[in-house]
């Protein structure tokens, strides 16, 4: 078979290819939908506070040992939290 014959059969399908693009570009990943919408709740807001009021002193000091792992571990551990009860509703 060759590539003529190939588009022959590819233009019976009866759908465009364009729409096929369309379709595939419209796809939003659930997981980043439900990520920030839980970035949004309670917990969430305030452990990413820490995490910026930490980074701002860490930042602010040119010569310091202080690591911001325990908030950065923090606000991912009530993000995912968020995350795992939210998710598996929206898959199919």
């Amino acid at each position: 078979m060759g590539l003529q014959d190939e588009e022959m059969l590819g233009s019976r399908s009866g759908e465009p290819e364009e729409e096929e693009e369309e379709e595939e570009a419209e796809l939003v990943d659930p997981l980043t939908t439900i990520r920030e919408q839980c970035e949004q709740t309670e917990k969430c807001v305030k452990a990413r506070e820490k995490l910026e009021l930490c980074d701002a002193r860490v930042s602010a000091r040119s010569r310091t040992q202080e690591e911001c792992t325990e908030e950065l571990f923090d606000f991912l551990h009530a993000r995912d939290h968020c995350v795992a009860h939210k998710l598996f509703k929206n898959l199919k």
